[in-house]
Parts: structure tokens; C-alpha cells; sequence
């Protein structure tokens, strides 16, 4: 109501008539509309939205718990401490070590400093330099750790410190810990610095092999160090069970085959996500990318002669169950919507995209180019890719094999085409790598040869060399955006995500993007003005 009337009851006259003012009025429509006594069906939206606002209070609280949950916040000052840990990591496991142990420290009475590697300076008080580092890719810094060999030589310590250096990686990898041995010379070589115990590695986070170097150094310095291995146990991740239906036999030592595994529920995932195994049942995971055909898990695997992830998916048997888990990875997924999408891939890299594939039910303009040794190892996927080609969800097929009379790369293949590759990405194309460390380094090289020749990267000043090698040793998350910022003319820029794990990581990169998996994924688009860095960890590593 908006007035008040006063009637006469006898003739229905108005008598009297009294406009309510604005204020009053304002204040019943706001009363209607926070409410909902006007109205049933807005009265239902405003209950919906006030259980959505208790539900954002809720996932508020506990993402803010959750992150400080894995902060380390110090107790002492680095000026006052005589104890100092420096950490890389580079998907966070590392820093579970490096806390139990800075823990430890403080309970004995210690006064105990922990930062990463990038934010080394001097420490006028320190007597002991305890170094966790992982390694990344092949034989690189952690993402937070690059800096740290320019910063050793600019921040001598005052003091004769003695250090220890503790390596983790895989021997899964040809560089296992080979950036901890590069940090261990570094300080070899400095006047101040003494070596406490020599230099210890543990290979995939074994929690009996840290406990080894726990009593070297406990043993050595006189201070007790009881951590307890439940510690550095992995949070249980779902399990699911998945059944084998099919796996085809190696042709000789040391190749490839195809194990189909089929869920017992109903299980969401598509292809470029990964599936994660526990062949020991204990902390050692091995991951692997998946193809989804019909519903079925489809994983081509490379049997390595003391591979323990090969070796036990190898040796299963049709019917079968096994459990596993999975780890869902949208930045590697088919792009639906491009108009042209590439795909590069090596050996078993092919895997992804062969469910990527079969889910092009839109037929889009799809190329695949694809490196093997010998006509035998492209055999295991020859007739199914003859029927996506005949299904037209796949438009063309290139092979190279290198280990043939006429050895030829992949990456020739490229440079073959490297004209049609630039008109794709002018017209908003997508290319997507997938294959070893090795094959992704030689690739960034010539897809920079071929945007600089055909002049596709034309509104962009810092090659995209220049900026792949900056990317590796930096801290993506801070490093490389500022150089972005600085060295390139970019109208926008947006961090998106970075997932990293293990020795390996996971970056996907807007002006051509990149995405790195358990070998090596890239994904590109050319946009001309725009370059997104991605950066979301894995397991709720930092964002």
C-alpha cells in the first residue's frame, strides 16, 4: 500500500487522502523482497539463496583452514636462529620432510628457521644449513629454487656453518636428484661452508631412507631426531576398483602394450585425466594418462625392465581387479570448441589422444602427428586409428619412425608442415604435446622457429624460448608472470592454474599453451594479445 483513505461509509466517497513518502514505501518493498511475503515462488529463491550463503560461509572457513594448515609460520626470526632449513619443492612433498624435521628442532630446544631455497640471504646467527631440494624435469631447480645459486654467491654467511643436503626425487628418471648434487658442489665450494654428512637421497619420498639420513646427522650433531615414518604418509586418496578386460603382450624387451581397465561403478572422467597406481601398496604412486574408449580405461604403457608401475600393470591378468585412483586434470582435455586442434605426441604419449579422438563426435579438424621407433611399435594402434580415420573423427595421420632405413622425427614432420601449423594457430588453433621430456624441449625450440619464421608471434617481443627457460628454474607463480609483465606487450593477463607432482609438472600457457604431465604435456594456442599462465597445484599444493 502507498496512501491511506478516508472513506465515507455511506456514500463511498474519499474524504481524505494521505500519500505514504518515499521512505516509507522503500523500506515495505525491501521488506517484501528480503521476505518473500509477497510472493511463494520468490520466498523459495531466497530460502535456495540463504542455504548458498551458509554453504560459502562453510567452504570459506575450511579453504582458509586448509591453507594455513599448510603454512609454517616461524617461531624465531632469522636473524636469531642457529638453525637454519631451506626447502625446493616442487609439489609440496618436500616441505612434509623439511616441517617434521624443523618440528623436531624446536622441540629440542633449538631455534629453527624454514624458508625456500629462492629466499636464501644471510643469517648472522647460523651454525647448522640444512638443505631439502626435489628436482624438476630433467635435472632442473624446483619452481622455488631457481634463484638460489645467484643468491649463494651474493649472501656469503659471516659465520663457518656446517650443512647437510638432502635430494628426493625418482630413479624412475635418468637426473634422479641431480639439482641436490649441483646445491651440494655449490656449498661445497664456499669458504664458510662445511659439509656436516655427505649427500643423502631418497628415492620416491621412502620414509626408511630419510629415517637413514635422520640418524647420520642425529648422530653426528648430537641432537635426537625421532620422526615417526607414519608422518610422511600420504593422505589415502578414493580408491577405486577397476576390473582388466583386455592387455595385449609385448613384441620385445622393453616395449609397449595396451591394458583396457573398466570401472565396477560408474566413474566420471575423460581423457587427459590421470590415473594413479599403488603397485607396492605403499607410498610409491605411479601415474598414467588416460584414454577413455566406450567407457573403458585405456593405458598404453612402456614396460621398463625394473619399472614398478609397468612391471605390475604388466604381469595382471584378464579378470583381474585392481585399485586405483583418480586424479582429474581438465586443463589437458579435447578442445571442443577450436577450429583446428594438433596433436603431437612420441611412443606412448599417444594414449590421451586416442580417447581425445573418439570423443570428436563433432568432427573437428583434427591432425595427429606421431613418432616411433619402427613400423612394429605404431602396429599396437594401427587398426584403431585406420577406423577413426574412416569415422573422420581424426583428419590426418603423420608418422615418422626413427629407427627405420628412412629415419626420420616427429619433429621433421613439423618443420614439414610448418606452414599449415601457423595458418592453424592465426585461425585459433590448438596444439596439444604429448611424449617424453626430452621430445618437449626439442619441440618448444622449433614451434618457436616456426612462429618467428611465419611470423605468428609478431605482437609478442619475448620469444617463446626465452620464456620456456625463464619458466623452468623460476617460481611460476611470481617469477615468470613479472617477466611477462615487464618484457612482453600484453593487453591481459590472467593466472589460471599450475598443477605440479613429482619430478614432473603440469603448465598451460594462454599465447601458446602449455600443459606437462607424467611425461610431457603441451597444449598451445596462439591469441595474439593474450598470454594466461596456469598455475593450480595438485593435491592442494599452493594456487
Amino acid at each position: 500500500k502507498d496512501r491511506e483513505l478516508t472513506v465515507n461509509q455511506i456514500t463511498g466517497d474519499i474524504l481524505t487522502e494521505a500519500l505514504y513518502p518515499t521512505t516509507v514505501l522503500l523500506t515495505e518493498l525491501s521488506l517484501d523482497l528480503h521476505t518473500g511475503r509477497t510472493n511463494m515462488i520468490w520466498a523459495i529463491v531466497l530460502a535456495i539463496a540463504s542455504c548458498n550463503i551458509l554453504f560459502f560461509i562453510y567452504s570459506g572457513f575450511a579453504i582458509t583452514l586448509k591453507r594455513r594448515s599448510g603454512v609454517t609460520k616461524n617461531k624465531y626470526k632469522r636473524e636469531d636462529c642457529n638453525y637454519v632449513i631451506l626447502v625446493g619443492s616442487e609439489n609440496g612433498s618436500t616441505f612434509h620432510f623439511a616441517k617434521a624435521v624443523y618440528q623436531q628442532l624446536l622441540k629440542a630446544g633449538q631455534k629453527c628457521f624454514i624458508t625456500e631455497l629462492n629466499n636464501y640471504t644471510v643469517y648472522p646467527k647460523a651454525e647448522h644449513l640444512i638443505v631439502f631440494t626435489a628436482t624438476y624435469g630433467l635435472g632442473d631447480a624446483p619452481t622455488n629454487a631457481g634463484k638460489f645459486m645467484e643468491l649463494l654467491k651474493k649472501h656469503p654467511q659471516p659465520n663457518k656453518v656446517d650443512f647437510s643436503v638432502i635430494g628426493f626425487g625418482s630413479k624412475s628418471y635418468p637426473d634422479f636428484c641431480k639439482y641436490a648434487y649441483e646445491v651440494n658442489n655449490a656449498l661445497s665450494l664456499q669458504e664458510w661452508a662445511t659439509s656436516t654428512i655427505e649427500i643423502h637421497t631418497v628415492n620416491d619420498r621412502s620414509p626408511e631412507e630419510f629415517g637413514q639420513w635422520e640418524a647420520l646427522w642425529s648422530q653426528k650433531t648430537e641432537i635426537p631426531l625421532t620422526i615417526s615414518p607414519k608422518l610422511f604418509e600420504d593422505k589415502t586418496k578414493r580408491l577405486h576398483k577397476l576390473v582388466v578386460i583386455e592387455k595385449t603382450t609385448v613384441k620385445h624387451e622393453e616395449g609397449s602394450f595396451l591394458i583396457h581397465l573398466e570401472p565396477k561403478r560408474n566413474l566420471r572422467f575423460t581423457s587427459g585425466d590421470l590415473l594413479a597406481i599403488y603397485p607396492a601398496n605403499d607410498h610409491r604412486e605411479r601415474q598414467y594418462s588416460i584414454g577413455k574408449v566406450n567407457k573403458i580405461i585405456q593405458l598404453s604403457v612402456k614396460l621398463h625392465k625394473d619399472g614398478l608401475g609397468s612391471n605390475f600393470l604388466y604381469k595382471l591378468k584378464k579378470g583381474e581387479t585392481i585399485q586405483a585412483a583418480l586424479d582429474l586434470n581438465p586443463h589437458f582435455h579435447f578442445p571442443k570448441t577450436s577450429a583446428t586442434v594438433i596433436m603431437i605426441a612420441n611412443g606412448t604419449g599417444i594414449a590421451p589422444f586416442l580417447g581425445m579422438i573418439d570423443e570428436n563426435s563433432k568432427k573437428v579438424n583434427t591432425h595427429l602427428y606421431c613418432g616411433f621407433r619402427d613400423s612394429s611399435s605404431f602396429e599396437l594402434y594401427k587398426n584403431d586409428i585406420d577406423k577413426k580415420l574412416k569415422d573422420k573423427k581424426l583428419s590426418a595421420l603423420n608418422l615418422s619412425y626413427s629407427r627405420e632405413a628412412n629415419k626420420q622425427y616427429v619433429s621433421d614432420l613439423v618443420l614439414r608442415d610448418k606452414e599449415f601449423i601457423a595458418t592453424a594457430m592465426r585461425q585459433d588453433g590448438v596444439i596439444m604435446i604429448c611424449g617424453s621430456l626430452a621430445m618437449q624441449k626439442d619441440m618448444i625450440e622449433i614451434l618457436d622457429r616456426i612462429f618467428k619464421e611465419t611470423n605468428t608471434m609478431k605482437n609478442r617481443r619475448m620469444p617463446l624460448q626465452s620464456l620456456t627457460q625463464s619458466m623452468l628454474p623460476l617460481d611460476v607463480r611470481l617469477s615468470l608472470l613479472h617477466q611477462i609483465l615487464i618484457n612482453t606487450k600484453i593487453r591481459r593477463t590472467e593466472i589460471v592454474s599450475i598443477i605440479c607432482y613429482q619430478n614432473t609438472t603440469h603448465l598451460r600457457i594462454t599465447f601458446n599453451q602449455l600443459q606437462s604431465s607424467c611425461f610431457a604435456y603441451y597444449h598451445y594456442r596462439s591469441t595474439q594479445t593474450i598470454c594466461h599462465l596456469c598455475a593450480r597445484s595438485k593435491n592442494g599444493y599452493a594456487r
